[in-house]
């Protein structure tokens, strides 16, 4: 008997079907890309935890379509086990816990009102408490375990986020599941605790609303101009951005652009302008963050040979800027 089946618990997941089909077979793409999801997810607990973990996988049980997942930590005796039952633990509450509110990416907190921020707390509150009773329950005990950090890792981390929905998304377009459930088994395949069920009209609270993440404002921002528009319409402009070494598209503030078609500015080389970059940002299906577009929304200042031209938006921007800050002085 090897070392896994005497000591490690495993990671029991049954896809449900209708009563009416009795068939244990499912479709092959369908079922690898659920699989790829569960594996990012690990992937991705793992690094967040800082502990390597092993995942193995075993035949498949009828009843639907079952899969056993054995997670081995990277550590010895005692700790070992103790880990692999951590990370499973995790696992399935990421993937069975029905989110008390739809994922977003994208929300604004300045945007919502009073009462949808104290439900987000609420929410918030209410998955720590869940999270504490869970893991005092199935009585793991870690050293220096960060409850807000595993609280964090379940419910906002924009990976795990993303492929639980990437999981769920497959799962809703392939209409033979109706249900999943996960469970802690034991070597013998014995359940431990009791299943965890998402029915299928369930699978849609795990959607991610949008892939946008909130924009990103970068007020110091430079750029060597390489190809400005010179003609009306919605075309975009190129330069080099000072904190990226490759040349960027991006939409120029109208106020600006109008200017320059109606008063004949001339940009030369080396060109450069101080503006306000706001960055649009979005995360592919992978969970990676990327910059969608780039749009200038004021330019302070304009650079060409050697002479600094604060423009009119410019001027308006630093003059608001002081009063606040004035304002500011007074008050304190």
């Amino acid at each position: 008997m090897t070392i896994e089946t005497e000591i490690f618990n495993k990671l029991e997941l049954h896809y449900f079907f209708s009563e009416e089909d009795k068939t244990h077979t499912m479709d092959a793409v369908v079922r690898n890309r659920c699989e790829h999801e569960l594996l990012q997810i690990v992937s991705t607990v793992s690094k967040e935890l800082g502990f390597q973990i092993k995942i193995e996988t075993e035949a498949y049980d009828e009843g639907g379509l079952v899969e056993f997942y054995t997670f081995i930590g990277s550590a010895e005796g005692q700790v070992i086990m103790t880990l692999s039952n951590f990370a499973i633990t995790v696992i399935g509450i990421i993937v069975s816990r029905i989110p008390l509110r739809k994922s977003k990416l994208d929300i604004k907190e300045q945007k919502l009102s009073i009462k949808e921020k104290k439900l987000n707390i609420e929410a918030q509150k209410l998955n720590l408490k869940l999270l504490k009773v869970e893991l005092k329950e199935k009585k793991l005990d870690i050293p220096n375990l960060n409850i807000e950090k595993i609280d964090f890792i379940i419910n906002n981390n924009i990976k795990v986020i993303k492929h639980t929905s990437n999981f769920y998304k497959t799962l809703y377009n392939y209409p033979k599941v109706r249900k999943l459930s996960t469970a802690i088994v034991d070597a013998t395949k014995k359940q431990i605790e009791e299943p965890q069920y998402v029915n299928r009209e369930d699978f849609e609270k795990f959607f991610l609303d949008s892939d946008n993440l909130e924009p990103i404002f970068d007020d110091k921002a430079s750029i060597e101009i390489i190809s400005p528009v010179l003609k009306k319409g919605n075309y975009k402009w190129r330069g080099i951005y000072n904190l990226n070494p490759i040349p960027i598209e991006f939409s120029m503030n109208k106020e600006f652009k109008d200017k320059v078609i109606q008063d004949g500015i001339t940009f030369k080389n080396g060109t450069f302008i101080d503006c306000i970059l706001k960055i649009d940002r979005k995360v592919d299906d992978l969970g990676n963050i990327y910059n969608s577009n780039y749009y200038v929304e004021t330019v302070l200042r304009q650079h060409n040979e050697g002479i600094i031209t604060e423009t009119a938006q410019g001027k308006q921007y630093r003059e608001k800027k002081e009063a606040i800050k004035n304002q500011t002085k007074l008050f304190e």
